[in-house]
């Protein structure tokens, strides 16, 4: 079947460049929706037979108009219907080629735009923008629903492809043995640097909100200053809102993903909060762990506050900030502990927060270590590329004025928008000039 249909644009002399241009878009997607309107007929399959009987002898019966919501508006699609001779059976032709929609209005095409749109604005305004760019109206709610559909299934996806990389066949494993007899080793990345952490949001379901977990790996850094700033390439991030033990397995198999598993030097970097110490041992055993010290100083210049208060202590507080945490720099754990228990008044009882952070110290011994000579080395030693993609990923999507979720769209939302971002990032690396 060929279908021609001709465009015209009734256009005045003089006009602008932006005039004519929305002119010819305008014309062009009514041509559009015409072009749909007609190819009822194409639809259907050569051989027509009963969807009951099978029989090939069937009559008109008249037409029936369905509606869809195309990536160039809403079109209204005249189908055939036959009724079979028979078994009076009515029926559509067409009716299978519909079949994908599972009885919905929203085309696939235009499902992707309301998904894509939906990850980055509210849905009111997702919506407002897709119509801007193509010319479809549709309601904040639809867009809520494709994009809860689509982040669903991509959620899904990405557990399942997770499991599948940690969980090996054994084909695959005798390939890898294999390339390695060979003289072939797979090549491996000489760092990896992985962060974990949580961001809360405002919900529906619960009155305190809930937490998404966020993860980030990076296995190259480039230096981008004459200082030796550097920046980390080669990301990959993942976020589910969900327990920790969810987000483990995509944080390991985002290591897979980028080679990181098989690096010699592996570096984890967080705040120290119990779930992460958790899957960083089981994901990356072999890492070297160290607390934000951002996060360490703040806490240890709160203790010291606490402990000696008010105006006649301030030159006892300045000493102690500069010894205290001048000690954990250096790996001083013990000794800088000791003198954090030695600073309060004899029969002073500080504040609770005082306590508090003693017994963060002791509790966090395995992740402090010298900052200087990881600095030396290169590590990182303050979270921002974690808190970076927290505000990345959830943040600035999830976290605005008037915004409250429930956990399955959230994760919807979450999921579409680290794949949005691992595509940004993978074309970025692969591109020649990255």
């Amino acid at each position: 079947m060929e279908l021609t249909i001709t465009v015209t644009v009734d256009l005045a002399p003089g006009s602008a460049v932006a005039t004519v241009e929305q002119q010819v878009l305008e014309a062009g997607r009514t041509a559009m929706r015409r072009a749909l309107a007609r190819v009822g007929r194409v639809l259907e399959p050569d051989q027509v037979a009963c969807p009951r009987c099978a029989a090939t002898t069937v009559e008109g019966c008249g037409t029936v108009a369905r509606t869809l919501l195309t990536s160039v508006g809403k079109v209204r699609m005249p189908l055939r219907r036959l009724r079979c001779r028979a078994c009076r059976t009515r029926f559509r032709p067409a009716a299978p080629a519909f079949g994908a929609l599972a009885g919905r209005q929203v085309t696939p095409a235009l499902d992707r735009l309301c998904a894509e749109a939906a990850m980055t604005w509210p849905f009111a305004q997702a919506a407002a923008v897709v119509q801007r760019l193509c010319g479809a109206r549709v309601s904040a709610e639809t867009v809520r629903q494709v994009l809860r559909t689509a982040g669903t299934a991509e959620a899904q996806a990405q557990q399942a492809a997770a499991e599948q990389v940690l969980a090996p066949t054994m084909a695959q494993v005798r390939a890898e043995r294999d390339q390695q007899l060979r003289g072939q080793p797979r090549p491996a990345p000489t760092w990896m640097v992985v962060g974990m952490d949580g961001g809360w949001v405002p919900s529906r379901d619960t009155k305190n909100g809930m937490e998404g977990k966020v993860g980030v790996v990076a296995t190259e850094a480039q230096v981008i200053s004459a200082s030796g700033r550097r920046r980390l390439v080669q990301r990959r991030y993942v976020a589910p809102f969900a327990d920790a033990d969810t987000l483990g397995p995509l944080v390991g198999a985002a290591a897979w993903a980028l080679g990181g598993q098989h690096a010699p030097r592996q570096t984890v970097v967080a705040d120290g909060a119990g779930w992460i110490k958790t899957q960083a041992q089981a994901q990356f055993p072999d890492a070297t762990t160290i607390l934000d010290w951002p996060h360490l100083a703040r806490a240890v210049h709160k203790a010291i506050r606490a402990a000696r208060p008010g105006a006649r202590h301030r030159e006892v507080r300045r000493a102690a900030h500069q010894a205290i945490p001048a000690l954990l720099w250096d790996g001083a754990v013990d000794a800088a502990i000791a003198a954090l228990q030695a600073l309060p008044e004899p029969g002073a009882e500080p504040a609770a927060s005082f306590a508090e952070t003693l017994g963060y110290l002791d509790g966090q011994r395995d992740w402090l270590g010298n900052y200087g000579a990881w600095r030396a080395a290169g590590e990182p030693i303050g979270s921002g590329l974690i808190e970076r993609a927290v505000a990345l990923v959830i943040n600035w999507r999830m976290k605005r004025r008037g915004m409250r979720w429930r956990r399955s769209t959230a994760s919807a939302v979450v999921a579409l928008r680290v794949r949005c971002i691992n595509d940004t990032w993978q074309a970025r690396y692969a591109s020649p000039a990255a």
